[in-house]
């Protein structure tokens, strides 16, 4: 890494932090002790528990990931503070943040923050002063979800358009991929496909380059090891802006030039970025600009996932009725339908564009496949002998998954469900890779079983291929919502590659994945018949080799990126064949 790149990187890291200073400190204190390494938080976590008030004991048992602890002091505590009123709004309590807010002399930053919790975005604007640097910045977001508003590029950029010269016959075209996160810094299901469709696309013959949004990755907490990162081949742009612009507006225009120059110095015939609607904006603003084709790859619905992360039943149905939601639902149909083609993971998610009014005949479904390290696994070794392997026991039936631990992962289901299962006398055991904001309450929820549980943490793709060898059934056991209707997961891919028997859940968007010939299925939220099933499953060895075989026999034939990345040319051609008539 040079010296002036490493500079570059922490000026603008302080620039951001005294931004977030003078916007609101106290919040901004509280997102930084989270986000500090473990050992860190844990100090901190610890300082904080020797604060004699309820606030402090509060944040100490929230840094600690005793999430119950801390729920209990929130509620019973007669001591409201501004700092106590942040934790229970990052626990998810609203109704006791609403409490504490209105015991408060100014409670505006706290009472703004409840309502841009609940997608009242005017209401959040107008509980801030006129003056307020928050306020300004909530305008400017309002703003990018309006109707008909996409960035502005520079002239200097857009008024030199670049165009390809003419390709030979055989050529493909070259293009540029627009992410929010990527490889090493970032170890997604995301980060992984968009590392699997450059590779894909390379290998093809095609050449390619990838740029990151705006300050990533300093964004995480993580230096870049310079301007332009090579992993496998494939180059990752890094944009570090020394000052990052203060408002989104700034901010999308900013990065909508820049990817426009990074497009004209490489010559890029095609652009193509994902979800959500920001990546979108940015992107088909620097295409105009161009004069370039673009792509639109829908991997996720953004308001039903924003949506599904309310605490409770009524809290989700409120945010699905909520200006928010309605705002982000319709930017992401205009961005969809602006771009020259769609791309999608399932026919869920299809019919979902459709009935938002993105036309058919410009959605392509390219579904999520299994890499070749996932082909390659050595899946004849038993579930014991991988254990043995990982220094786990040899002993009892383990079930578990990796993946990110959210809520609508339906997790807490699994745990209740292995609960049930061994009170039942089955030697059903559970192993959880992976993380996310959930894992402090799943910790405490499957405390009961001892050393017949293990969370692993975050693992790289490598760990969580050998983790999921380990288990003898692998379960996704998600809630009845909306975001686990209609997306796609690549985590049953995954586990049928594997060679491993899966269990889902009856919804349209897993049963499109799993045929029944490789595993079962269970109705949502159904602790006591994910118990059962699983419970015969634990006593069947024949099903399950029979499931896992099924499903990896099903993925071979018609799940391997080498082949279904085969259609993003297909995209790419079509593109280019109408762009020269």
């Amino acid at each position: 890494m040079s010296l002036r790149f490493l500079a570059r990187q922490i000026v603008n890291v302080a620039v951001t932090a005294t931004a977030h200073i003078n916007d609101d400190r106290v919040f901004f204190g509280m997102q930084l002790a989270r986000r500090l390494p473990g050992p860190a938080s844990r100090f901190v976590g610890r300082a904080f528990g020797k604060m004699p008030k309820d606030a402090g004991k509060a944040a100490s048992a929230w840094l600690l990931g005793r999430e119950s602890k801390a729920k209990d002091l929130v509620t019973t505590s007669q001591t409201p503070s501004r700092l106590l009123g942040e934790i229970a709004l990052n626990l998810g309590l609203l109704g006791e943040a609403e409490r504490i807010a209105a015991a408060l002399p100014d409670a505006s930053a706290l009472t703004s923050r409840i309502l841009w919790a609940q997608g009242r975005i005017d209401g959040a604007i107008d509980a801030l002063p006129v003056d307020a640097r928050r306020r300004a910045r909530l305008v400017d977001e309002r703003l990018c979800l309006q109707p008909g508003w996409w960035p502005t590029v520079n002239e200097h950029v857009s008024a030199r358009p670049v165009r390809a010269e003419e390709p030979e016959e055989d050529s493909h075209p070259t293009s540029l991929h627009v992410l929010t996160n990527s490889l090493p810094h970032t170890r997604s299901g995301y980060a992984y496909r968009s590392h699997a469709v450059l590779t894909t696309l390379q290998n093809a013959g095609h050449s390619v380059a990838a740029v990151t949004r705006p300050s990533y990755p300093v964004t995480i907490g993580r230096f870049s090891s310079g301007p332009v990162e090579t992993i496998d081949g494939i180059d990752y742009l890094r944009q570090i802006p020394l000052r990052p612009l203060p408002t989104p507006t700034a901010r999308l225009s900013d990065q909508a030039s820049w990817i426009a120059a990074q497009a004209q110095q490489r010559n890029a015939q095609i652009l193509h970025t994902t979800t959500h609607y920001v990546n979108g904006l940015a992107t088909g603003a620097a295409a105009r600009s161009i004069g370039s084709p673009w792509v639109y790859e829908v991997r996720g619905v953004l308001e039903e996932t924003w949506a599904a992360a309310g605490d409770s039943t009524e809290e989700r149905a409120a945010r699905r009725k909520s200006q928010r939601f309605t705002l982000m639902q319709a930017k992401e149909i205009e961005v969809a339908m602006a771009a020259d083609a769609v791309i999608t993971l399932g026919e869920t998610m299809r019919d979902h564009l459709i009935d938002g009014g993105v036309p058919a005949e410009k959605i392509t479904l390219i579904p999520n496949s299994v890499s070749e390290a996932v082909v390659d696994a050595d899946t004849s070794r038993a579930p014991a002998e991988v254990r043995a392997g990982l220094g786990l026991p040899t002993d009892g039936i383990w079930v578990g998954t990796a993946a990110s631990i959210v809520g609508y992962e339906g997790l807490d289901d699994l745990v209740d469900a292995v609960i049930l299962a061994r009170g039942q006398g089955t030697d059903l055991r559970l192993l959880i890779a992976g993380d996310g904001v959930a894992l402090p309450e799943l910790r405490e929820r499957a405390a009961v079983l001892g050393e017949n549980v293990v969370f692993t943490g975050r693992v790289s793709q490598t760990e969580a291929i050998e983790y999921q060898l380990g288990l003898d059934a692998i379960v996704v056991p998600r809630k009845n919502e909306p975001v686990c209707r209609l997306v796609t997961p690549i985590k049953p891919i995954e586990a049928m590659g594997l060679g491993r028997p899966v269990v889902t859940c009856d919804l349209p968007a897993l049963n499109e994945l799993v045929p029944e010939s490789a595993g079962l299925r269970v109705a949502t939220g159904n602790p006591d018949g994910l118990a059962g099933v699983l419970s015969e499953l634990a006593c069947d060895d024949s099903a399950r080799i029979r499931l896992g075989n099924n499903g990896r026999d099903h993925v071979l034939a018609t799940r391997r990126w080498k082949d279904i990345g085969q259609r993003y040319s297909q995209v790419y051609s079509r593109l280019m064949e109408v762009g020269a008539k």
